[in-house]
């Protein structure tokens, strides 16, 4: 049997790849673990997706001059020192990261140890982690293509971001069944408002603002994931006119809640999304060819605007950059969007020609002959570089 380690978090779109995998994985009667920061959201979705879970306690490098910057260097040292107690006692075959501060750890201890390792990176633009760790590993996958100048002798395929097999299967799904599960009516144009996994309060404050102009005044519905940390404080400001999950099912309009856990189902009945663009959030979107508009996080680098430049410039989707986000310009833009079948069908069409729905079957593939130390069927694998 072989053994994998996983590892990547912070966020849950460092964590949702590592459970698409370990979806395949499991099938291939692999050993599953998890190594990630103690209370953070990897452990959550690890109980969850029955994957054992092994942590630490560690924090990403401080990004300004703080105190906290003296004593990272210790921490890190304590954190890779925990990892390779945990990879000494596995003997893993294999160890595959997602990135995130939290992998950072567990890569440096798998090379120290002279564990092979893969790094998968999410984005167009690498992260720190992955930055630091990519020379030394046995090759690196790549959600976007990417600069990868920066790499020695590592080699680079580009496969996708893997999702899970809940969002190939949806489009084999009724979307009436679909519509009648969420009490929206099927006849309305359909909206999905998300900005990750924590929510975004520029989108949400500006799609409050709109609220009434989409529901009443447009007979647009509206399915919106607000976010754990300001759900409780945004609910309370909805408008009793559209009420949404205030009012009775019956007369559902718009529905917030601050977390889905069967997002496939909001992306598939939605005709629209307005999102922000990490690189999961745009895979998913990407894999169901949907029109979106998209909101970047302006900050960290501004890599989530590099994440849909190519998507952009196709004509599959629509930039608006938050310094320049009102809820006049985001009403105009959407109302001319959904009310243009036409633009609707075609940006589909764009979006979706992005895909690679592949992406899971790929990675899976290249960890299991790098353990059999076998050559890889590049052939076989798609968008090789």
């Amino acid at each position: 049997m072989k053994k994998i380690v996983l590892c990547g978090g912070g966020t849950g779109g460092h964590v949702f790849p590592n459970i698409a995998i370990s979806e395949l994985l499991k099938k291939q009667e692999c050993d599953l673990f998890y190594i990630g920061v103690n209370g953070k959201i990897e452990e959550k979705l690890c109980e969850e997706n029955s994957i054992d879970f092994y942590g630490y306690e560690f924090s990403g490098f401080p990004r300004k001059l703080r105190k906290e910057i003296l004593i990272w260097p210790f921490n890190l040292l304590k954190a890779v020192s925990k990892a390779k107690v945990y990879l000494k006692h596995f003997k893993p075959d294999m160890v595959f990261g997602t990135g995130g501060y939290s992998s950072a750890p567990v890569f440096i201890a798998a090379k120290r140890l002279n564990i092979p390792y893969i790094v998968h990176n999410l984005d167009v633009r690498f992260g720190l982690a992955n930055k630091l760790c990519a020379n030394g590993a046995s090759c690196i996958t790549l959600g976007f293509p990417a600069n990868s100048d920066f790499l020695k002798d590592t080699s680079c395929f580009v496969t996708g971001n893997p999702v899970r097999k809940t969002f190939i299967d949806i489009e084999n799904e009724d979307k009436e069944l679909i519509f009648k599960e969420f009490n929206l009516d099927p006849k309305k144009k359909t909206i999905f408002v998300i900005g990750g996994s924590q929510g975004a309060n520029a989108i949400n404050e500006t799609i409050l603002e709109i609220l009434k102009e989409l529901i009443l005044d447009n007979n647009i519905q509206i399915i919106h994931q607000t976010g754990e940390t300001s759900h409780e404080a945004f609910s309370k400001r909805i408008p009793a006119s559209v009420g949404g999950g205030l009012k009775p099912a019956s007369i559902t309009n718009y529905i917030a809640k601050p977390f889905f856990d069967n997002p496939e189902k909001c992306y598939y009945v939605s005709d629209l999304i307005i999102s922000r663009s990490g690189a999961m959030t745009t895979t998913e979107i990407i894999t169901l060819g949907k029109p979106a508009i998209f909101i970047p996080y302006p900050f960290a680098g501004n890599h989530q605007e590099a994440n849909i430049t190519h998507l952009v410039e196709a004509g599959g989707a629509v930039l608006l950059r938050q310094k320049e986000f009102t809820g006049k310009l985001l009403l105009g833009t959407i109302l001319e969007i959904i009310n243009d079948e036409d633009r609707l069908n075609k940006m589909s069409k764009i979006t979706k020609s992005f895909a690679k729905p592949n992406a899971r079957e790929d990675i899976v593939k290249l960890i299991l002959e790098t353990i059999d130390k076998k050559d890889s069927d590049i052939e076989n694998l798609t968008g090789v570089i």
